[in-house]
């Protein structure tokens, strides 16, 4: 594959533009890429085309929350219809309680569900109903995971080998500067898949421990596969002091019918959900078991232990996108997703073997994430990448752009289902004509 004569003045333009009036240029750090990031102009099915007419494949799909295709008929459609009544109220609306509905149905430990704007306000608001449930304060975290922009839910995601600590004990540190130094005190860090690490941090938080907050498949720490023994752990331990489970849904529910918790039997007592269920609109959700749950419910008419709102949650607009979306994916659409995704994995390590190159891919189903080493991933640790395989991950993103394939800069992939065969055909050459050395182009 020859790359393309990749050239995009008027999205520089348009960053030059941004920088004077949107600090950094842009609202969004990951889009920021360089030199500056693409302005996109339209998408269609699996393909996206920038102002300067540049077409890739989609290999983000909005960080995993596009599941069915970009600009879907159906989608557009339900929104049309809604749009046309009114965009937002300050009154309920019926489609919300089908899209509950729905999403009660479909997932055993969803006993309720409430909607809110995004998944970094659902980890907000579930780790609140988890204290306001169990009186507790603190709540243990995976070190390097990514649960949104809470303070506490921030915590340990960008430790490194300077402040990091003990691999059997994790130091937990702070992520934004000015976060209070009272998180490190009441957010403890475990390592992903160190089942006894968990046991004995929970163990010791006791009878201070609210909740343990967990990804079951955490794109930061390298999407490495999760060994049963350590969900079960922290699922036993948790019982024994009296914590919950909030598990951590918002990319993982696009990985099958009822979502990862389904397919690796986790019975969690909170989940927290996003992305894909909106539809291509802003969307969060925390769903559980009704004990937990009714820390929503006002009591007497007064207010509930925890008060929720949001002028746009559970807009009829996202609600029709994302009950449309979720009626379309059953069991034979998520077949087609898992194929798509293992097409993609298989034919990456067929590349990487043919082309003698150390480098590896893990993921499942429709998400996928390229390394540039062949460490075995179990946690953070592991997957960490040095300045040296950042640089390499990064140029490997950018020459995928300039083969027609938008792939966002730490090598998360996620899949679509307008994704085609051909367009498959596409990336895995794409791939190849972007592999460092010689052989490369």
């Amino acid at each position: 594959m020859r790359e393309q004569d990749w050239s995009a003045p008027q999205s520089a333009a348009l960053y030059e533009r941004a920088q004077r009036s949107i600090p950094d240029g842009s609202s969004r750090s990951m889009l920021l890429r360089r030199p500056h990031p693409i302005y996109v102009d339209h998408a269609s099915g699996a393909w996206v085309t920038d102002v300067d007419g540049n077409r890739y494949l989609d290999c983000n799909n909005n960080f995993a929350s596009i599941i069915i295709g970009h600009a879907d008929p159906g989608i557009s459609a339900a929104v049309a219809e809604r749009m046309a009544r009114g965009s937002a109220f300050s009154l309920a609306n019926d489609v919300e309680i089908e899209l509950a509905e729905l999403l009660c149905e479909r997932v055993e430990s969803f006993d309720l569900i409430r909607f809110c704007n995004s998944g970094t306000e659902a980890v907000m608001a579930a780790l609140k109903a988890a204290r306001a449930y169990t009186g507790r304060p603190n709540v243990i975290k995976v070190e390097g995971s990514y649960h949104g922009t809470y303070d506490h839910a921030e915590a340990s995601l960008g430790a490194d080998p300077t402040n990091w600590g003990d691999a059997g004990a994790p130091r937990t540190v702070t992520y934004a500067f000015g976060t209070p130094t009272s998180v490190a005190e009441e957010v403890g860090i475990i390592a992903y898949n160190d089942a006894e690490g968990a046991r004995a941090a929970i163990q010791r938080a006791g009878d201070q421990l609210a909740a343990v907050l967990v990804d079951p498949m955490p794109n930061r720490v390298g999407m490495p596969d999760l060994e049963p023994e350590f969900i079960t752990a922290i699922r036993e331990a948790t019982r024994k002091v009296g914590a919950l489970v909030v598990l951590d849904e918002v990319i993982t529910f696009r990985l099958g019918h009822g979502g990862m918790q389904t397919l690796a039997g986790i019975d969690p007592d909170l989940t927290t959900l996003g992305k894909i269920i909106g539809g291509g609109f802003p969307v969060g959700a925390i769903a559980g078991r009704t004990g937990p749950m009714e820390t929503f419910v006002r009591i007497d008419g007064d207010r509930a232990k925890v008060p929720s709102g949001g002028t746009f949650s559970a807009n009829p607009i996202t609600m029709a996108a994302g009950l449309e979306t979720m009626t379309r994916l059953d069991h034979a659409a998520f077949a087609r997703l898992d194929e798509a995704g293992a097409a993609v994995r298989s034919g990456l390590r067929e590349l990487f073997d043919r082309e003698g190159l150390g480098w590896q891919v893990t993921g499942r189903g429709s998400l996928f994430r390229v390394h540039p080493h062949q460490r075995h991933i179990r946690n953070y640790r592991d997957s960490y990448q040095s300045s040296d395989e950042k640089a390499v991950i990064e140029q490997f993103g950018l020459r995928m752009q300039a083969n027609g394939v938008y792939f966002i800069g730490d090598s998360l992939g996620s899949l679509n289902l307008a994704t085609s065969d051909g367009d498959i055909e596409h990336f895995l050459m794409a791939a190849a004509a972007s592999m460092p050395g010689d052989n490369a182009g």
